[in-house]
């Protein structure tokens, strides 16, 4: 509750500054910028704080309460079968005067992570493969809430810019095993770019983060508990680090930055390049802080994009590609006694490659009422994760395809409707696994399962629909739902959403 009043004093302040920016613009054009696939297409352009600035042309602000359920019985194993949740998030965007941008957010959100088995810790997708882990598992119930805030400003021909955010979770079970997971991130930007013969921009832009999570894992039961594994990587695990192992730490730290060139006044033309190193140590706390693994990851990103403006029809095509490599090294240790491991040596044993590349068009007719945006897509993925000894080797290619569609009506200046309609195909074209079957059943099991996810074919469809009007006690208010259905050859999963807010 105390972090809800917090979220509240927030949106309570970003409301004031809205009132006070004494900017008329209309709802109506809010929403059609808000809603504008254009708009989105050119986003990655603003990691770079600098760039916020003629990002948008109109002062926005808007808050909004939340709901989702999802039911993802095909799914990887340690990310659970689903979550239930609730939240609200605040938002706003305010050109002070044409040379001054801030911007700021808050959110929180609660819920649950259905069946989560074999990862007890938060945030797996940034500290993995390094989980502590067990076969018994269960529901996993979640508190996150987040801050960022940012400040852009043009001086003559140059722009400056600065953000930061923080984000804080704690998870938990209330029945053995009981996971105790608090996690942090913060994070810092600073950017600029400068004008280049009245045409184009060229910024840049560093960025850091810290990133920090305590575990501890207890059991009530006097019956005994399952064996908790130190996990390396595809269903490999420690053997001297697992078993009654209930405390760790890990601490990481990223920096990167980027490069961007792009056209003046309507960003009709694009090129980002961006780089980010994540390194993180974990640590068992019950062992004297013992050092049992790192993580080092980079990944390099490209994005390029080339629009044209016909008045009434805008078309463009942009083409994304970022490759991340994860190397996993672990300490190798003799242990005189229960409490006391002398470091031996160090291998580097887990490599995780990704690949992918995303091409996408853009055609936007808008006429007096109704805007339609149509964005076909396609693209290429290859991912090979390897652990070196004893062998394990997952590789997958695959190939995406698909479209989005959105029609927006707009009724009246207080009324509007926007449908967003989308498909798309993934096939896994080339795939191979191999194990390491000599380790417990219910690994080799779980190993299986998930690769029978990650190897099979599926298609995708997705239905947004949002609603836009006026009540006597609330302006300016909407609602909307959302629906993704994953069809799979064994089964399907399913996303609902459903959203109301307003929006000034």
């Amino acid at each position: 509750m105390k972090n809800f009043r917090s979220i509240l004093l927030v949106f309570t302040v970003l409301s004031c500054a809205k009132f006070q920016a004494q900017v008329n613009d209309s709802i109506m054009k809010k929403v059609h910028e808000e809603y504008s696939y254009e708009r989105l297409f050119k986003e990655n352009l603003n990691t770079n704080p600098a760039n916020k600035l003629g990002a948008r042309k109109y002062n926005i602000t808007t808050f909004k309460l939340m709901t989702e359920n999802t039911d993802t019985p095909n799914e990887i194993q340690q990310k659970g079968k689903g979550k239930n949740l609730w939240g609200a998030e605040a938002y706003s965007l305010q050109n002070l005067d044409p040379k001054t941008t801030v911007w700021g957010s808050a959110s929180y959100t609660k819920g649950k992570t259905k069946q989560m088995v074999w990862n007890e810790n938060a945030d797996y997708d940034l500290i993995y493969p390094y989980v502590a882990a067990d076969s018994v598992g269960g529901d996993m119930k979640f508190e996150n809430y987040s801050f960022s805030g940012g400040y852009s400003k043009a001086i003559n021909s140059y722009t400056i810019g600065i953000t930061g955010s923080y984000r804080a979770n704690l998870s938990y079970r209330d029945i053995d095993p009981r996971p105790k997971n608090t996690s942090a991130n913060f994070s810092l930007a600073l950017g600029a770019n400068k004008l280049v013969s009245d045409k184009f921009k060229v910024g840049a832009y560093l960025e850091g983060e810290k990133y920090t999570q305590k575990h501890y894992l207890s059991f009530v039961s006097n019956q005994g508990f399952p064996m908790i594994y130190n996990m390396n990587g595809l269903g490999n695990y420690n053997e001297l680090l697992s078993g009654k192992l209930r405390q760790a730490y890990y601490e990481g730290w990223s920096y990167g930055g980027g490069l961007q060139i792009f056209e003046a006044s309507n960003r009709n033309w694009y090129l980002n390049l961006e780089f980010k190193k994540f390194n993180m140590d974990k640590f068992l706390t019950e062992y004297t802080d013992l050092n049992a693994s790192k993580i080092d990851e980079q990944l390099l990103n490209a994005s390029i994009g080339k629009f044209f403006n016909t008045g009434k029809i805008v078309w463009g095509i942009s083409a994304d590609g970022n490759s991340t490599e994860r190397k996993g090294t672990e300490n190798l240790f003799l242990n005189e006694n229960s409490r006391n491991y002398i470091r031996i040596g160090t291998v580097e044993r887990y490599n995780h490659k990704i690949n992918n590349i995303l091409f996408k068009g853009l055609l936007q007719i808008e006429n007096t009422n109704v805007k339609s945006s149509l964005v076909p897509f396609f693209g290429w993925v290859q991912e090979k994760e390897k652990y070196s000894n004893p062998l394990s080797v997952v590789e997958l290619n695959r190939m995406i395809y698909g479209a989005d569609y959105q029609w927006l009506k707009t009724f009246s200046s207080d009324l509007a409707l926007s449908v967003s309609l989308g498909i798309s195909v993934t096939d896994v074209y080339k795939k191979s696994g191999l194990f390491n079957n000599s380790g417990k059943p219910s690994i080799n099991q779980m190993l299986q399962e998930n690769y029978a996810f990650q190897s099979s074919d599926f298609w995708q469809a997705k239905v947004d629909v949002n609603f836009h009007f006026t009540l006597p006690v609330v302006k300016n208010a909407f609602a909307g739902g959302k629906v993704i259905y994953s069809h799979f050859q064994n089964g399907s999963n399913t996303y609902f959403a459903a959203t109301i807010g307003t929006i000034f």
